[in-house]
């Protein structure tokens, strides 16, 4: 059924372009048609309805069989009636439906009823049908605010198509009519070509933006585009594109300026630039439509955003690793490439082909020593580089990831994963040292893909067959969250505004309420104060006190006792219960030496930024050194997660 939902799309798509296309060019390019080429038009404008119907009616069909999951056959008056009526898809083929039947009687008026009133009440009727489209997409998915600019872009987009795309048919008709009339053919050609060329500018601009609108909410991030099938087909109608306005560009360039008079009149030079013109925007039209195709198949895809994304390339570029200066001059060397670019086909469209080579040129050199300044930053890569993770982390899968870490991993990698288990002497090679903080550096993709193919040429095992993915990530998450722990004891005092580990989220009770790290976070900085045994009352009451000091700096403060279970049957704030997992994972984040207590500063994204504990040289945090510590953390920036699961 998928195909035929494709074939549907897609002639919809086309033919009301086409419908909104007609309209563009008698309100905005053409001059008052011949009235052969009128009846042209009207041909043309009754078939694009004709088969938007029809097409529309055939995907309105499909989507009742799909949401029912009645075969196509099956369906009864009833099932249509209620996905007509009763579902956003629905509601708008209907409205669009009768925009249609506005159009109808248009095209059905006299002839001497056809003038700017009913041009313009038609360009209306076809852009409402069109822009409507943007309901049955992606768009109109997209909750918020953010929602409103994607819906936005996506009828902004479907309008601008429709001015270019939808009018180089006509386009094409009038350069053929013009052609057979000679010399005044011309100067109506070279009028309309003019007009056109202008509205096709703008159209592009138009395109690009909503383009590139759409392309980041349902894309987002480079391993999307290119990991996924839904990015790649993107970037096959960016291709189209581009081919559409390199021929438009010779159209503009090359072919346009060729109309003009010379003396003596218009000549042979003309009529071959009429013909080569019309055979363009033919051409042009074509590409147009296998665009449509394309996005007839995008749109029954999953976005590229909800889709993990299998990186096709050995190596990636971290560009974290990168000097600022060098970051900066690869912004400068990107957008100067894009400039040559466009300046090499612009030439090229023009006839300039020594300027295009030196363009081209310019290009080159400017993607060699983008490359130079990229190679510090080339790291290995493997499928599952950027997959998001299956597991949130968080202590029950860091729980979870410990066990499993026992029973399949110590006996090579050791207890306390230092690659000194007690098979490793038999190896060849010594496992790997899983306590490197260069592993926090790695994305979790990379873990996931050595837990399960093994790493080192076969020297470390895979796990694929014998533990599912889900546990997979469990472990991931586990060796992350050691990583991090031994990397939180180098944490100092001062509040660090780099790279800093991550606290895996975990959930506990507060007076009598459920709560999480991470929700607890949200509203912003936090302490949390890890006692190896009972919390002294006295440090607990300064605790309770720093919290209202600094309450309106957004600090929230808990508080956990990592031995036995005391005696209290709840927990009053700052001193929250939580369960065994909760403290045997939090035991990780303290020392056998702090003197019984650690007190972790967390930024809103559950990083460990400053650290202090009771046998420390400056003790335990001071309410003092804690109110400039949160001043200092509150405005450090907390990335967004990208959909594979990294820091955007």
């Amino acid at each position: 059924m998928d195909s035929f939902l494709i074939a549907a799309r897609a002639v919809h798509f086309a033919a009301t372009i086409s419908l909104a296309g007609v309209f563009a060019f008698l309100c905005l390019v053409a001059d008052a048609p011949l009235p052969r080429l009128s009846r042209r038009f009207a041909v043309l404008a009754w078939t694009s309805l004709a088969l938007a119907l029809v097409s529309g009616a055939i995907w309105l069909l499909l989507v009742a069989a799909e949401m029912s999951g009645e075969p196509f056959g099956a369906l009864n008056s009833g099932i249509v009636a209620t996905v007509a009526g009763r579902t956003r898809f629905g509601q708008v083929w209907m409205l669009r439906l009768v925009l249609a039947a506005m159009l109808a009687l248009l095209l059905l008026a006299p002839r001497g009823w056809r003038g700017p009133v009913w041009r313009w009440a038609g360009l209306a009727f076809a852009t409402g049908t069109l822009g409507l489209l943007a309901w049955a997409g992606h768009g109109a998915s997209t909750p918020g605010s953010p929602g409103d600019l994607h819906l936005a872009a996506d009828i902004v987009h479907l309008l601008a198509a429709g001015a270019w795309v939808g009018a180089l048919v006509p386009l094409a008709m009038l350069l053929g009519e013009s052609g057979r009339q000679g010399g005044a053919g011309a100067v109506t050609a070279r009028r309309a070509v003019n007009r056109f060329s202008l509205l096709a500018a703008i159209s592009v601009t138009v395109l690009l933006a909503g383009g590139l609108i759409n392309a980041w909410f349902l894309t987002g991030s480079i391993p999307a585009l290119i990991g996924t099938e839904y990015g790649r087909l993107v970037l096959a109608k960016l291709a189209l594109f581009v081919t559409m306005v390199t021929f438009g560009a010779v159209n503009l360039l090359r072919m346009a300026p060729r109309l003009a008079p010379i003396a003596g009149g218009y000549g042979v030079i003309a009529a071959a630039a009429l013909d080569h013109l019309r055979r363009n925007a033919l051409v042009e039209a074509g590409l147009g439509l296998s665009v449509l195709g394309v996005v007839a198949v995008l749109g029954i895809l999953p976005p590229g955003l909800h889709t993990e994304p299998g990186w096709p390339l050995s190596f990636r570029f971290d560009l974290e690793v990168l000097t600022s200066p060098a970051r900066a001059a690869l912004a400068v060397l990107a957008a100067a490439a894009v400039g040559a670019a466009i300046i090499g086909v612009g030439a090229a469209a023009a006839g300039r082909y020594r300027m295009a080579g030196v363009a081209m040129a310019a290009v080159a050199l400017c993607l060699a020593s983008g490359g130079l300044l990229l190679r510090p930053g080339i790291e290995p890569a493997y499928p599952t580089s950027f997959y998001a993770p299956a597991e949130a982390y968080a202590v029950p899968s860091v729980a979870r990831g410990a066990r499993l870490y026992r029973h399949n991993c110590a006996l090579c990698h050791g207890a306390d994963g230092r690659g000194n288990g007690p098979a490793a002497a038999a190896l060849s090679g010594r496992p790997a040292d899983l306590t490197a903080a260069h592993l926090l550096a790695h994305p979790e993709g990379d873990l996931f893909w050595w837990v399960s193919h093994g790493k080192d040429n076969g020297a470390m095992p895979g796990f694929a067959s014998v533990i599912d993915a889900g546990r997979r990530w469990d472990v991931v998450n586990f060796v992350r969250a050691r990583i991090a722990s031994i990397v939180s004891r180098t944490v100092g005092p001062e509040v660090s505004r780099g790279g800093a580990p991550p606290l895996p989220d975990f959930a506990f009770e507060i007076d009598g309420r459920q709560q999480t790290l991470h929700r607890l976070l949200q509203g912003g900085p936090g302490l949390l104060a890890l006692f190896a045994g009972p919390a002294p009352p006295a440090r607990l009451a300064s605790l309770v006190s720093a919290q209202q000091r600094l309450a309106a700096d957004g600090l929230h403060v808990a508080a956990i006792e990592l031995g036995p279970a005391t005696t209290k049957a709840e927990a009053h704030a700052p001193l929250v219960m939580a369960d065994a997992d909760v403290k045997s994972v939090l035991a990780l984040f303290r020392a056998a030496d702090d003197g019984g207590e650690t007190d972790l500063l967390l930024d809103r994204g559950g990083d460990v930024r400053a650290r202090w504990t009771a046998s420390g040289a400056v003790g335990v945090v001071t309410d003092r050194a804690l109110a400039a510590d949160v001043d200092r953390i509150k405005d450090i920036p907390v990335g967004s997660k990208a959909h594979a699961g990294h820091t955007m």
